[in-house]
């Protein structure tokens, strides 16, 4: 069976969120989704009580079990299991308004026929009158490197990607490292597809100690091979200079915390010459990050 759209969650040791995350599932005025939970790997016993609500819930609940890897690694094995042609990032953590569901099925159903278009990203909010991210019209078509980028519009928003969209641009593997950022399926989306930026809040973070978000910084630091990738990614003439001269510190930086050399590091980014003046600040930062840490 096909449904509107899937919601999914990676799970990691988040139980004492479940509930609160299906009371506002159950309370969304459109109930023709998928919620498709993968568990990456937690140490609670999450699977019996995804049993019940299977049973039980007026939506599709779908809960599979990896062995953790990582956010990335869970949207990745989520891939065939997806009853859809849309998917929504749910972290375990966050909610979303009532009206969530509906809202993302009127525009899958207004755009329907239009498959430039990959991606459709609402707001995010601590509530639904204060986004975290401005967008400057109420609807507007543009991508993630024009948009959001280019337009120094950073944070966190809610993307609505199209199923084939997310399996066309699986997120690379770095052996050992359990963090890449999502950074990947938006920047590389963005060389063929177009996203509809929708200015209105459906989803409502609830950042907590110990989350991603919480613990981004020291998760950056322990999986430089994927922070390497992510700064490479930004290094593109279509990004400002201004984006591409952090990236290029940041690359260096990231080099330098996976113990490779200059060299190798300049010959990765494949723009040498670019990246080669930012050797100095990089090595400063490094300096200074490691000083931070000890």
């Amino acid at each position: 069976m096909s449904y509107s759209v899937t919601i999914l969650t990676p799970l990691f040791n988040r139980s004492e969120f479940i509930d609160r995350l299906y009371s506002c599932l159950c309370m969304q005025t459109v109930k023709d989704f998928q919620w498709l939970v993968i568990d990456d790997g937690s140490r609670e016993n999450s699977g019996d009580k995804f049993a019940e609500l299977e049973k039980t819930a007026p939506f599709c609940v779908e809960y599979h079990y990896k062995e953790n890897g990582g956010k990335h690694t869970a949207l990745n094995f989520a891939h065939p299991f997806i009853k859809s042609d849309y998917v929504l990032i749910l972290d375990s953590d966050d909610t979303l308004t009532h009206d969530a569901v509906e809202t993302v099925c009127e525009y899958i159903g207004k755009y329907s026929d239009d498959k430039s278009i990959g991606v459709f990203s609402f707001q995010r909010g601590k509530d639904r009158e204060h986004p975290l991210v401005e967008y400057a019209r109420r609807e507007e078509i543009s991508d993630h490197i024009k948009y959001r980028i280019n337009g120094n519009r950073p944070g966190d928003c809610c993307e609505v990607v199209r199923t084939e969209v997310l399996r066309e641009y699986p997120f690379p593997v770095f052996e050992g490292e359990k963090f890449l950022s999502e950074a990947h399926l938006w920047i590389k989306s963005a060389e063929k597809y177009k996203t509809v930026y929708v200015r209105k809040v459906i989803y409502i973070n609830d950042y907590q100690k110990g989350g991603l978000t919480d613990s981004g910084h020291r998760m950056r630091r322990t999986c430089p091979l994927g922070g390497m990738y992510t700064q490479k990614l930004g290094l593109d003439k279509r990004f400002s200079l201004k984006y591409r001269i952090k990236r290029a510190v940041l690359l260096l930086y990231y080099g330098r915390l996976a113990g490779k050399k200059t060299g190798e590091i300049l010959k990765y980014s494949e723009c040498p010459q670019f990246v080669g003046w930012f050797i100095f600040p990089a090595n400063l930062l490094y300096l200074i990050e490691n000083y931070k840490n000890k």
